[in-house]
């Protein structure tokens, strides 16, 4: 068995300022017909973005709903009844 030697090269600290993304034709194909006017480049980013946005809202989401306990929902309930401010 051969086993081919890789020489260690140290890597930049600093991002990339281009990088390029691979993919099949198919998947090309979709982009241009979902991006409309938008660059691929720039359509690819705000996907990214939207993404990441909705991770962290759902991260969100999961801290509150851990922090909203039966208890705190029985005292918001309390106080609805004790203080009904959405009535007229």
């Amino acid at each position: 068995m051969k086993v081919a030697g890789k020489t260690l090269r140290k890597r930049s600290t600093a991002a990339p300022s281009r990088a390029t993304l691979t993919l099949n034709a198919e998947t090309y194909t979709k982009i241009d017909k979902l991006r409309g006017d938008a660059s691929r480049s720039a359509w690819v980013q705000e996907l990214i973005d939207q993404e990441e946005e909705r991770r962290d809202r759902e991260q969100f989401v999961a801290l509150v709903r851990e922090q909203y306990t039966p208890a705190v929902c029985r005292q918001t309930l309390a106080l609805n009844d004790e203080f009904p401010v959405h009535e007229s």
